[in-house]
C-alpha cells in the first residue's frame, strides 16, 4: 500500500490544502505558519483539541464535510502529524474509533469524515482502527442545524455497539471532526463501556 501511495504522489503530486501550491506535503510551511494561531491548547487528560473552529479552518472544515472536499482529510491529518502534543496524546491509546454516520447520510456524502482521518492517523501511528464496533442505527438530524439545548437530545439512544469483545479493556480514542457541545462523543464514549480507557480527539473546537 505505501508503495501505491508512493507511485500516486509522483503521478499526483501533494498539493497544499490551503493554497492550492504543489510541492511534497499537503500543508505547505507557510500556510502551517499561518494556521498557528488557530491551534487549539486544551489541558484536558483525556481530551484534545487540536484547532480553533475559526477563519480559514472552518472555511476548510465545511469544504471537507459538506462540499465534496474528502481529499482535504491529507491536510488535516498533516497538521496532526506536525503536533507534538497530539501525537504523544494519541500515543496512550491502543485503538481508534471514528464517529460513524448513518449508512443513508454515508451515500449522499460518499464518505464519512472522521473515518478518512482516523485510518491515515492509524496507519501512521500504529493504532489499531475499529468502524464494525460503533455504529450509527438512527439516521439524526444534523447536529450543525439544531441549537445547543437540542443536541444532547437528538443523539441519545442513536448509536449501537457490536463486537463489544474487540475493546474490552483496551484503551480507545474517538475521533471526530469538530466539538461543540460535546454531545456526540460523549453519547458514543457512554456506549463504549467495555473499554478500559476512552479518550477523544477532535480536528476544531468550536
Amino acid at each position: 500500500m505505501e508503495i501505491l501511495d508512493n507511485i500516486l504522489d509522483i503521478i499526483f503530486p501533494p498539493e497544499c490544502g490551503i493554497c492550492g501550491k504543489i510541492g511534497k506535503t499537503y500543508i505547505c510551511e507557510n500556510c502551517y505558519d499561518d494556521i498557528k494561531k488557530y491551534l487549539y491548547f486544551n489541558e484536558n487528560d483525556d481530551i484534545l483539541h487540536l484547532l480553533k473552529y475559526e477563519g480559514i479552518i472552518r472555511d476548510k472544515l465545511i469544504s471537507y464535510k459538506f462540499n465534496d472536499k474528502s481529499y482535504l482529510y491529507k491536510m488535516f491529518c498533516e497538521i496532526f502529524e506536525k503536533n507534538k502534543k497530539c501525537c504523544d496524546f494519541l500515543k496512550k491509546y491502543d485503538i481508534i474509533i471514528p464517529v460513524p454516520i448513518h449508512n443513508k447520510r454515508r451515500k449522499t456524502r460518499g464518505y464519512n469524515q472522521s473515518e478518512l482521518i482516523a485510518k491515515e492517523l492509524a496507519k501512521k501511528m500504529g493504532l489499531q482502527i475499529y468502524v464494525d464496533v460503533l455504529k450509527k442505527c438512527v439516521n439524526t438530524e444534523m447536529q450543525s442545524s439544531l441549537g445547543k439545548n437540542e443536541r444532547n437530545k437528538n443523539v441519545q439512544d442513536a448509536y449501537i455497539v457490536a463486537n463489544e469483545e474487540k475493546i474490552r479493556g483496551k484503551n480507545i480514542v474517538i475521533l471526530d471532526d469538530i466539538y461543540t457541545t460535546g454531545s456526540t462523543v460523549n453519547e458514543c464514549k457512554k456506549m463504549l463501556v467495555a473499554a478500559n480507557k476512552i479518550g477523544i480527539i477532535t480536528i476544531a473546537k468550536d
